[in-house]
């Protein structure tokens, strides 16, 4: 029996899907590790902990009939959380139990919309230069020719050659988002990552940037060619956001008891409103006039391909009206 139990908690322990076992007055008679880590807290006693994230969600996951399931989503300061949770009811020792299954959905959204876009985005490039590469080509041919280049059609000709050309290069920029390099992590210190990015002056004058690094020498096994890419978007964006007011920018980075580390990139620009905040993740979504759409859409995948996530906090979080937030896992 005592070997038996050992092996169930084991199994318990060793998935990734949170378990909550409550009895029939609806206490908690045991959960494992992915719980607690799905729903945010140190240690899971009670439902009444989860009043928190809403005095509902105590009453939901009690009442919830076996068979059945529900969404949760709320807000934390690491982000939105979405899980599925699932309940279902059983005898044990003559009582009655009920188990409430938890799966984070919007990591799983998130992977398979990051994989359809990528996957539309290789079709939409691959045609698209196999029918612009040929308009380029021959109209640059004809404009070399003596006949073409004093004639009238010669403005024409090279109004096509110049707009296939800046449509190639349009096209050719997306095929970084479908064709990433594989990441080859290593460990290094991120404060150093971050003195580096700083030393290139992508930050006017006008724009403070302060940096606090928990501990000093904060380290993270992944690409760092790749995590520098993510960190120069996310300044740039901000730098524009602030635009020629004064402003500021803070980078806060520390580990979590459970290893995890996660970097904040907050300013104080202009708050990002709701109904953009929903898209601003999606490939080809911008509402610069000049901007292409695919920096967010990128640091997402850098982030997947390196065990991490990336993600928008509500405004005014930790005092900031913009707050992205990397994890590391």
């Amino acid at each position: 029996m005592e070997q038996r139990e050992r092996f169930y908690e084991q199994v318990l322990s060793g998935i990734s899907s949170g378990i909550i076992v409550l009895n029939e007055q609806n206490k908690i008679i045991q959960t494992n590790p992915a719980a607690t880590r799905l729903l945010g807290l140190p240690a899971l006693g009670t439902l009444q902990q989860l009043e928190r994230y809403g005095n509902e969600i105590p009453e939901l996951l009690s009442s919830l009939p076996a068979g059945e399931r529900c969404n949760l989503q709320y807000a934390t300061s690491k982000g939105e959380i979405q899980l599925l949770v699932r309940a279902s009811i059983m005898e044990l020792g003559g009582n009655t139990v009920k188990i409430l299954t938890l799966n984070d959905i919007r990591n799983e959204m998130d992977t398979k919309e990051l994989e359809s876009w990528i996957k539309l985005t290789r079709v939409l490039t691959h045609e698209i230069m196999n029918s612009i590469a040929p308009i380029s080509s021959l109209s640059e041919t004809f404009l070399l020719r003596k006949d073409v280049i004093d004639s009238p059609i010669y403005e024409g000709i090279r109004a096509i050659h110049e707009t296939s050309t800046g449509l190639i290069s349009f096209v050719d920029s997306y095929r970084k988002f479908s064709a990433l390099q594989k990441p080859s992590p290593e460990p290094f210190y991120l404060k150093e990552l971050l003195l580096q990015v700083k030393s290139i002056h992508l930050i006017p004058l006008h724009i403070q940037l302060t940096l606090q690094i928990e501990p000093d020498d904060l380290m993270l096994y992944a690409d760092p060619n790749l995590i520098r890419q993510v960190l120069i978007n996310l300044l740039k964006n901000a730098t524009q956001a602030i635009g020629e007011n004064k402003g500021k920018i803070h980078i806060r980075a520390y580990s979590t008891k459970e290893e995890h580390i996660l970097v904040y990139v907050s300013n104080d620009g202009p708050a990002i409103p709701e109904k953009e905040a929903e898209e601003i993740f999606v490939p080809f979504f911008t509402t610069k006039k000049e901007g292409s759409g695919i920096g967010l859409s990128l640091s997402r995948q850098i982030m997947k391909l390196s065990n991490g996530s990336i993600s928008l906090l509500k405004a005014e979080t930790n005092g900031w009206n913009t707050t992205f937030v990397l994890k590391f896992f």
